[in-house]
């Protein structure tokens, strides 16, 4: 699963995240009730708008969100305006509903906004559109009050939405019996498995689904919703009482996690994204071992790779490639941080080792970027006539859809330092250096 960093915090990484709803009817209760979720050490707050006597006045919305961020500071604000046919506390028409979210989303104040995935596609995708080229991103949800749909079903709508605009996905069910809770808690597993590109969120709500919300770290739910006070939906914890199950669980789940995928951490990306810096100062910080492969292939072959190129081709260049990262993901009892050369995504079979050997992260940088690192080197064989930034983003774009598809974690490396990226990296994996 791959992770969306908002305001520093990681979503998508380690033990789920803790969101506090804010549910208060004017303005004084709203602050109050984030005052005290800031307090509590909320990691995310939501602000529950429909609850919001004066929802339908949009200079008070937009009075509300500038009050609420110079009060939460810099804990990330999803924005949320839930009508009574979704559950909410809104009677609004559609278009109401439309402009109230556009509306978070300029604010700038709001960095989530939640849509509601059941309002069909010829809603979400423009209002999708419209909320990103405004800057924030989107929770796409579906919640349905009144039961609990099959395995198949929900495990088939987390994979829609998966694949849909929203940046993350969230699921929310009612269970009739123990067995609905299970068939929720499978069905995000098996998103999980089946490869969710996006950071997922899932309940079983009401009492008989609460285990559901301190479990997510095993299954595959990146966020669970406490209450300080009001809560916003049926079988939310106290915040500090759901801390404490937390980090327990996350003591277990770390071990177990640590045990299963691996010790190997893939570094892929296009050339000049920083990988073999990354590589050698996750090194220096954590003890592993560090493997830079165009080095080890040009050391066994005794030869540069551009030489390697000229005379065996790229063809016969990936050959070699590919026979040192199978030996390298043989390495299963060694901790090592892998810096890949730039087109060894380009092999399914690659990835497919990678996968199971350990952690893939994909570094990013512009297309400016990379021609200001690299763009005059003479050792890339692949930037022998490509001496510009557009035939670099040429190139880039050949093979983002390989990259992006192999990839649990994106970081992008522009304006940062060796010591920022790595520190990014080691955060999403709970490893301290």
């Amino acid at each position: 699963m791959r992770t969306l960093i908002i305001r520093q915090m990681v979503i998508g990484s380690g033990r789920p995240k803790i969101c506090i709803p804010v549910v208060g009817s004017d303005d004084d209760a709203i602050l109050a009730q984030a005052g005290e979720a800031a307090a509590l050490g909320a990691e995310l707050i939501e602000w529950r708008a429909d609850h919001y006597a004066r929802m339908a006045q949009p200079e008070c919305v937009l009075a509300v969100l500038e009050r609420l961020r110079s009060c939460i500071g810099n804990i990330p604000l999803i924005f949320t305006c839930r009508t009574s046919a979704e559950g909410g506390a809104a009677a609004v028409t559609m278009d109401a509903y439309m402009r109230v979210n556009i509306l978070a989303a300029q604010s700038g104040m709001a960095d989530l906004v939640d849509v509601e995935f059941r309002r069909g596609p010829k809603v979400t995708v423009p209002l999708i559109e419209t909320i990103h080229q405004n800057g924030a991103y989107v929770i796409g949800s579906y919640h349905d009050f009144e039961k609990t749909p099959s395995c198949e079903t929900m495990t088939a709508l987390l994979q829609q939405m998966n694949a849909s605009g929203a940046d993350i996905v969230k699921l929310a069910v009612m269970p009739n019996d123990p067995g609905d809770v299970l068939d929720l808690l499978k069905a995000t597993w098996l998103s999980k498995a089946l490869g969710a590109g996006k950071p997922q969120i899932t309940m079983s709500m009401g009492d008989m689904g609460s285990i559901s919300r301190v479990c997510g770290e095993y299954f595959g739910s990146a966020v669970t919703f406490g209450q300080a006070g009001c809560g916003s939906a049926p079988g939310q914890f106290e915040a500090q009482k759901l801390r404490s199950v937390l980090e327990l669980l996350h003591t277990k789940a770390a071990r177990g996690t640590q045990k299963d995928q691996g010790k190997l951490l893939f570094l892929v990306g296009f050339m000049g994204t920083g990988k073999s810096r990354t590589a050698a100062r996750l090194h220096e910080l954590t003890g592993m071992k560090a493997v830079e492969m165009d080095s080890a292939i040009e050391q066994r072959e005794g030869r540069p790779i551009s030489r390697i190129f000229e005379e065996d081709g790229e063809a016969g260049f990936r050959d070699i490639e590919s026979a040192l990262l199978q030996e390298i993901t043989q390495m299963k009892d060694t901790p090592a941080v892998i810096s890949c050369g730039g087109g060894v995504t380009l092999r399914p079979e690659n990835v497919a080792r990678m996968r199971q050997s350990g952690q893939i992260v994909l570094l990013t940088a512009t297309a400016q970027t990379v021609f200001d690192r690299v763009g005059q080197s003479q050792e890339r064989p692949n930037l022998k006539n490509r001496k510009t930034v557009s035939d670099i983003q040429a190139l880039m774009d050949e093979r983002r859809e390989s990259y992006e598809s192999a990839a649990d974690v994106i970081v992008s490396t522009d304006k940062k330092t060796t010591e920022q990226i790595c520190r990014e990296i080691l955060e999403m994996y709970n490893a301290a250096p």
